[in-house]
């Protein structure tokens, strides 16, 4: 498989992932916060969000540089983080749950945050530099981090534009709307498939 398949593969795992996680929010609304649909959701997208957000480097690269890679990595890890977390809380019962407490928890808990909060920050400044993907897509990451703050019991609505920020960047990877090149090393490749494709 070429790298340019695998990038495009990667891109509708990052598709699946933001559907998964916008399924958080209806959820949440209809079965209440912590629920088990809500964390099977949750669970399922931040296994996907690991697996898939290396792909929204891959394709800028060359634009991005060092700092687009440690940012998408703190991303990723992020996402491992919320994973662990996820699943300890789903193992032990959801909303019923024992909550856990404790140093190492702590520290997981404020890598995680800031890993996300801070890569995605970074990211989104790098995108829009980069001008690889289309204006609304770091667009959808500013409307992310700014839902964060809106005034809802357990920001219920979060999820959903996390999640429809993946879909958009995902759809981007996988149609190839993509303005400038891929990586260097695909860039031959991504172009020569647009042009066969048509």
């Amino acid at each position: 498989m070429t790298e340019h398949k695998v990038i495009k593969w990667l891109g509708m795992i990052c598709i699946l992932a933001g559907i998964a996680r916008m399924g958080m929010t209806p959820a949440s609304l209809i079965w209440g916060t912590d629920s088990t649909q809500e964390l099977t959701a949750g669970l399922i997208a931040c296994i996907l969000m690991s697996v898939g957000s290396i792909a929204f480097y891959q394709v800028q690269s060359r634009e991005t540089g060092i700092t687009g890679f440690i940012t998408i990595l703190a991303i990723i890890i992020g996402n491992i983080l919320t994973t662990a977390m996820l699943w300890s809380q789903f193992a032990n019962g959801g909303a019923n749950a024992f909550k856990p407490e404790g140093l190492l928890l702590n520290i997981s808990q404020i890598f995680g945050t800031i890993g996300f909060l801070g890569g995605t920050l970074v990211f989104m400044i790098l995108t829009y530099l980069a001008k690889v993907f289309p204006r609304w897509v770091p667009a959808l990451m500013l409307i992310m981090i700014l839902s964060m703050f809106l005034p809802i019991a357990d920001n219920k609505y979060f999820a959903f534009f996390w999640g429809l920020s993946y879909v958009g960047m995902g759809y981007c990877i996988w149609t190839k709307k993509l303005t400038n090149a891929a990586s260097p090393a695909s860039q031959l490749t991504y172009h020569r498939d647009e042009l066969i494709s048509g």
